[in-house]
């Protein structure tokens, strides 16, 4: 069997395993293995037929060709990891979503090593991912249609789970819009924002009314924030891009509320995350 057949069968087993309790660590096992199977057959279609698959190899070694020409050739039985994955990927240029890919990595790790067991909710991000990935990674990258390729029984496994998962995603979307901000640029920065242990963006407010008056939880880790918390660590992420080496001498773009003393003031919106002044 081909990487492919073996990346379609492997998946299309652990569908079958979630089905069944009893199998949970089984399915995550399976599908993940699937998964590399897909990126390491992507690989071995670029690296050339006389290159002994160097693309998923991990000892690679120059040689000289039939023409003289020095190629690079795979040596020895053993595969490129995860991270030697994400290296050639990223220096090809082939997209993938890794941040999905790592929560299904640390899913599997949590079951098979610390016994770690999933909420349903978790289960739907779980495979929601799967889907994401899997879907685009096929049609994106392999030209091949993903429902035809899965067959429909296990396609309509993933499409469900990713169903299910959007849904969730819509509710806490609602729940954040329904929220008092001070300032839509403050709204927008709890509604991107995602869990930093598990990277989920179900983030949920306990109540409705003002922002500051709620706090937040990871509905998939239950990981707690304040308003606050989400606020520093947010802006953070929403200037990113204008921090710049202390060499340049650049403005930073917000700063300690004179006002209140404890908020950040966003010189560019002129309001205050905390009392919500605005100059």
């Amino acid at each position: 069997m081909s990487l492919l057949d073996n990346a379609i069968r492997s998946i299309q087993i652990g569908l079958d395993d979630y089905q069944s309790d009893e199998r949970l660590v089984s399915s995550v096992r399976n599908i993940y293995a699937g998964i590399l199977l897909l990126f390491k057959h992507k690989l071995f279609l670029l690296s050339g037929k006389e290159t002994n698959a160097a693309l998923i190899k991990q000892n690679v070694v120059p040689t000289i060709d039939s023409q003289g020409a020095v190629i690079w050739k795979g040596v020895g039985n053993k595969t490129i990891d995860v991270a030697g994955i994400k290296s050639r990927f990223k220096s090809l240029g082939i997209p993938v979503e890794w941040d999905a890919f790592d929560r299904i990595n640390k899913h599997r790790n949590e079951i098979e090593h610390f016994f770690s067991p999933l909420s349903e909710d978790e289960i739907a991000e779980l495979l929601a991912d799967c889907f994401v990935i899997i879907s685009r990674f096929l049609s994106h990258n392999l030209k091949l249609d993903a429902r035809d390729v899965l067959g429909d029984e296990a396609w309509q496994i993933l499409l469900h789970a990713y169903e299910v998962y959007e849904y969730e995603i819509e509710k806490n979307t609602l729940a954040i819009g329904s929220l008092v901000f001070h300032h839509d640029v403050i709204k927008k920065i709890f509604l991107e924002f995602c869990c930093l242990s598990c990277s989920s963006p179900l983030v949920q407010p306990s109540r409705s009314g003002a922002a500051e008056d709620a706090t937040f939880s990871c509905a998939e880790c239950e990981s707690k924030y304040s308003y606050d918390d989400i606020c520093n660590m947010g802006i953070s992420d929403l200037y990113i891009s204008s921090f710049r080496a202390e060499s340049e001498e650049v403005s930073r773009p917000f700063s300690n509320c004179e006002i209140c003393s404890q908020g950040l003031y966003l010189k560019e919106y002129r309001v205050c995350t905390a009392c919500g002044c605005i100059e």
